[in-house]
């Protein structure tokens, strides 16, 4: 992910003091993240039904996916560290919204804190991006996508515990506040331009091509189904013999580990082999899941959902390495037209998996809808990419 300009020099040092205030905003975005998947149980609870309270995090993509070109455009004409600031303190009162668990309030909290946290992630790249240059810029921007999924691992786990011990204000306190500071942190780093502009259509235009369209399908595949998994997995183990805790956390660990052993399988084996081989195996595991929960099969299911977490997560840095070296010139573009396709792409997957359970009375459907999808973006990449 090279963003690197004129005015970043070789051999300067890593920018320390942004990745910790930008990573800091990013962590709390992910505690906020990860958590709605408790909030979702206790809108079912109180009489919702499945498929309006997964609407919710349709709406989070939703605000992404409006998000990420207004701020690349803006990072062109104004700081890219208030840019990215601003998006953190959006997205800091979108969480804050969450406290109130109403249908209402959940909806307008989710759109929100997409629309912060699309800001937020484009220009906080860019930010670090434009502070470093060759290997250091990918150090940069993975550690702040570390940050973001470590927080989102943390609020996965422990949102089941959390809001039915302390309530549903508490946690969406915490990570109001952890973003909000992170915000007003990123808006006292150095300033920093961004590069020239660019025309709309030039989002696009590097994936009306099948190799295009497989990369941006892929980042659907990854994060854009980790959004889904991380709104029904704590609903899914709900009243089940399995120990809830234990199993999340499994999964968490999964998918932040999973990012590291994407980088290690690439250098063994080459990008391209480990995303074509993560794809297919999450495709089986996704099906092989949504088998186990038609068999209510224990021990099938909690194998399931723990190795979904290494199949969101080890094609995720290989993926935006392809993207970067393969697409668009403009790293901004390309960065924002992954997130274009692949939050476009996953938009209705959260309705749709409470769609089906409330139409079967089983999670077995809409996670099988998922591995058919993955499937087909296995079959897309192995004929655009994958050879």
């Amino acid at each position: 992910m090279d963003m690197s300009t004129a005015t970043a020099s070789e051999g300067r040092p890593l920018p320390w003091v942004a990745i910790g205030a930008i990573g800091a905003g990013l962590f709390g975005l992910g505690l906020a993240v990860g958590g709605y998947g408790a909030y979702v149980s206790v809108l079912i609870a109180r009489g919702v039904s499945p498929d309006a309270a997964g609407f919710g995090m349709t709406l989070f993509l939703l605000g992404q996916f409006v998000a990420v070109v207004p701020a690349d455009r803006l990072t062109r004409r104004a700081s890219v560290e208030r840019v990215a600031a601003v998006g953190l303190l959006v997205a800091g009162a979108g969480i804050a919204l969450g406290a109130v668990v109403t249908l209402e309030a959940t909806y307008a909290s989710r759109l929100v804190l997409g629309l912060g946290q699309g800001t937020a992630f484009v220009a906080g790249m860019k930010y670090v991006g434009l502070r470093t240059s060759g290997a250091d810029t990918a150090t940069a921007q993975g550690m702040l996508g570390a940050l973001f999924t470590l927080g989102l691992a943390l609020g996965l786990a422990a949102g089941p515990v959390a809001v039915p011990a302390v309530g549903p204000g508490a946690p969406a306190a915490v990570a109001a506040t952890i973003a909000v500071v992170g915000g007003v942190l990123t808006v006292r780093l150095s300033p920093t331009t961004g590069t020239g502009g660019t025309t709309l259509r030039s989002y696009l235009e590097p994936f009306t091509s099948a190799s295009g369209l497989a990369l941006g399908l892929g980042n659907m595949a990854t994060f854009g189904f980790l959004m889904v998994a991380s709104t029904w997995y704590a609903e899914v183990l709900t009243g089940s013999p399995l120990p809830g805790t234990a199993v999340l956390v499994g999964f968490a660990l999964a998918t932040v580990f999973g990012r590291g052993l994407g980088g290690w399988l690439s250098r063994a084996y080459g990008e391209r082999a480990t995303v074509a081989g993560t794809l297919l195996g999450l495709a089986v595991v996704l099906v092989g899941l949504a088998w186990a929960i038609a068999a209510d099969s224990a021990g099938g299911i909690a194998a399931g959902l723990v190795l979904t977490g290494f199949g969101f997560g080890i094609p995720f840095g290989p993926l935006f390495s392809l993207a970067f070296s393969e697409l668009a010139d403009d790293p901004g573009v390309t960065l924002s037209g992954m997130l274009l396709v692949g939050n476009g792409g996953a938009l209705a997957y959260p309705w749709l998996v409470g769609w089906l359970l409330a139409a079967t009375a089983s999670y077995a459907a809409g996670f099988a809808a998922m591995g058919v999808t993955v499937g087909a973006i296995w079959l897309l990449w192995m004929g655009a990419i994958g050879r």
